[in-house]
């Protein structure tokens, strides 16, 4: 079924659930329930790619294959895709890996609660970009965003969780393929009601208990798998060197990301933490390095990204430049290309 279909098909299950409503109007408990689409008592619920780019081909070679990821290619406000990204998604198309990851923001979106032609704009959005991610030949799988997951208050909503399970398909979860366990995170949870509020001037970012406990039980059932890759909007920052903060926003909600740092540290398979949300590259166990992507092999430590350059507007600084990563696992191995686009992102 085509993206625009199944978006008008899916309306009356849309408004049945409730998203029209205002947002304060349902237990925030039940979103979090929700949004753990087919939720496994031991894991993460299974991760689709986005409506519209193909289905997953079993995997030709177990031990060697090659994946692309990108983050942050949504356009600036009252613009269109951004050229970073079609050239990103032609690339792809001429490699080709096996699959793509996104590492969320993936349209504009933040829409704001009152208006009422919110949600028509939200689909058009989706529409809008799956129609140029489908040009890439491959499925493509995303980690979403606060651009996909907030209001304008830059909270997450219910609303803007249910129009993206519409249009897009599960908020988090994860798959098998070669050797590998692939997962992505969704670090815009809806808030229950007592979560504490970050400053004014902060960004709201927050993982559930319930979506951290699958995720444990997830890399628990999998200690098996030669390589896990974890994908994430919001980075953790496990290492606090680097730009200056005028660089970095935010950070994830501080339980949630002490949560996973304390979680990730009993996996000695967990190869690469990969997030976006900042519009740069930046590798923080080598900070001034902006031309090699460390490689991994099993035994080695975890190796965390930041790769938001897929065509938003660029952070200041040596780490902002247009951008995207291949992945090439290798048995035991994975090595990382970093490929800098000469684009300047500027929307058609």
């Amino acid at each position: 079924m085509k993206v625009s279909q199944f978006c008008l098909v899916a309306v009356a299950i849309y408004l049945a659930s409730g998203a029209g409503l205002p947002n304060n109007a349902s237990n925030p408990l039940e979103a979090q329930v929700a949004d753990s689409d087919q939720a496994k008592p031991n894991g993460l619920p299974p991760l689709t790619p986005m409506m519209g780019t193909g289905e997953l081909a079993p995997a030709k070679d177990a031990n060697k294959f090659t994946f692309v990821i990108f983050g942050d290619n949504r356009p600036a406000e009252g613009e269109p895709q951004p050229e970073t990204i079609k050239e990103i998604f032609t690339e792809i198309k001429e490699l080709p890996p096996v699959f793509a990851m996104s590492l969320g923001d993936v349209i504009e979106g933040k829409p704001k609660a009152n208006d009422p032609n919110a949600i028509d704009t939200i689909r058009q959005q989706y529409k809008d970009f799956l129609a140029l991610a489908t040009k890439a030949g491959v499925p493509i799988y995303n980690a979403p965003g606060n651009h996909e997951m907030d209001d304008s208050d830059d909270v997450p909503t219910e609303r803007m969780h249910n129009l993206y399970r519409e249009c897009v398909g599960s908020t988090y979860g994860a798959f098998n393929y070669g050797n590998s366990r692939f997962i992505a995170l969704n670090t815009e949870d809806v808030p229950a009601a007592d979560t504490p509020k970050p400053p004014p001037d902060q960004e709201f970012s927050y993982m559930s208990p319930r979506q951290i406990d699958q995720l444990k039980a997830d890399l628990d059932a999998n200690r098996d798998k030669k390589h896990i890759f974890i994908t994430m909007h919001y980075p953790i920052h496990a290492l606090d060197e680097g730009p200056p903060k005028s660089e970095w926003d935010d950070r994830l909600y501080p339980e949630s990301r002490q949560a996973l740092i304390e979680l990730f540290k009993n996996y000695d398979n967990i190869a690469y933490v990969l997030a976006a949300h900042e519009h740069l590259y930046y590798n923080p166990q080598a900070p001034d390095d902006i031309t090699n992507v460390p490689s991994w092999s099993s035994g080695d430590p975890i190796v965390y990204l930041v790769s938001g350059g897929a065509g938003a507007p660029l952070n200041d600084g040596k780490w902002g430049f247009h951008h995207y990563l291949i992945f090439e696992v290798d048995g035991s191995n994975v090595s990382v290309k970093l490929v800098k686009l000469q684009s300047t992102g500027a929307s058609s």
